[in-house]
């Protein structure tokens, strides 16, 4: 997992839970579904939070709700381009960037056929939560590269992910365009606070697969270390192979 998102714990409500547990969904759910923005005290779904304090809704339920409500489409909606929208919605409730521009043009039909609600619902509703995060799970940034297609589908959710000190809300492009034209993905640095790493300096290490055994690859699992400023370079000589990433985490 990339260093910026180690601290990304995941968030599970159990059926006997302490109000701490309780407030830590409450958080991680705010956090991810608004995309770290700042929430005031108005802008909280106080209604539901009550229902999931009370075990009235899930926190499958309590996602939904955050996802339809005012708030959210103030956020993200009513300032965004359409594209922008889809991708955040990607990665608030799925955890990852859209793959293709044929899942980006699917729910702009969703949209424009049946409306905001159903557009949120669409990926809250879908199979793939069900499967990701279940009832009880806050959806949460999808990083572990075994879980996708690509080295080049696990950039682009990497690149959506940049760290507690960044915010969805600032206005950005949509990767719509790298996605439609099929362009070569490569790992952007995340945004930094003071006393974090720099990474300047930082050495990573990339674990990753290679297919099948040679002579020259006796094991299918291999690691390099490479600093920040050649760590696009070397995700992509690992892709030309064939490769797959595994993780990519800090050594010094």
């Amino acid at each position: 997992m990339p260093l910026w998102l180690a601290d990304e714990l995941k968030s599970e409500l159990f059926k006997a839970r302490s109000e701490t547990e309780l407030q830590d969904v409450i958080t991680a759910t705010y956090r991810q579904v608004l995309g770290n923005a700042h929430v005031n005290s108005f802008e909280r779904c106080k209604k539901a939070e009550s229902q999931l304090r009370n075990g009235n809704i899930t926190v499958r339920e309590f996602v939904m709700a955050v996802g339809l409500s005012e708030t959210y489409r103030n956020l993200f909606f009513t300032c965004n381009s359409p594209y922008r929208f889809i991708e955040l919605n990607f990665k608030h409730f799925l955890g990852r960037s859209p793959r293709n521009q044929q899942e980006i043009s699917e729910h702009v039909l969703i949209y424009n056929t049946h409306g905001y609600d159903a557009e949120v619902l669409s990926y809250i509703d879908s199979e793939e939560y069900s499967t990701a995060f279940g009832e009880n799970n806050v959806p949460h940034p999808r990083v572990d590269s075994s879980q996708f297609q690509s080295n080049r589908d696990y950039l682009l959710t990497l690149n959506l992910n940049r760290g507690r000190a960044s915010s969805d809300k600032t206005s950005v492009m949509a990767q719509v365009r790298q996605i439609a034209a099929k362009l070569p993905a490569k790992a952007n640095p995340p945004r930094i606070t003071n006393n974090q790493y720099d990474n300047r300096i930082t050495r990573y290490e990339v674990t990753y697969d290679l297919p099948g055994n040679s002579a020259t690859n006796r094991y299918a699992a291999q690691s390099v270390q490479v600093q920040f400023a050649n760590l696009s370079r070397q995700l992509q000589t690992i892709q030309r192979r064939g490769g797959r990433i595994r993780t990519i985490r800090v050594t010094g």
